[in-house]
């Protein structure tokens, strides 16, 4: 376990390393609820997500751009409801 590092989904410190992103920040699991994510990269969790256009369902971030945020519709494939939204 890695000590003073917690999950964003569920705050368990049951973590381990696993492995790299092609940056070279270093990519870590939860043991408890499978979540991937990088440490440095929690702090820019998007807050508040639209609701698909088509089917007013939850949407989820598919692709982080310089310039644009895409999210894609949760029900995918049956779903093909996207969004763009400016990257701040």
């Amino acid at each position: 376990m890695i000590e003073n590092k917690r999950c964003p989904r569920c705050d368990s410190d049951a973590l381990y390393s696993y492995g790299h992103t092609k940056n070279g920040k270093q990519r870590y699991l939860c043991l408890l609820c499978n979540r991937q994510f990088i440490l440095d990269r929690a702090q820019h969790e998007l807050k508040v997500r639209p609701t698909c256009p088509l089917c007013d369902g939850k949407m989820h971030l598919y692709k982080r751009e310089k310039t644009k945020i895409r999210f894609r519709c949760a029900g995918y494939p049956h779903c093909r409801g996207y969004a763009i939204r400016c990257a701040q």
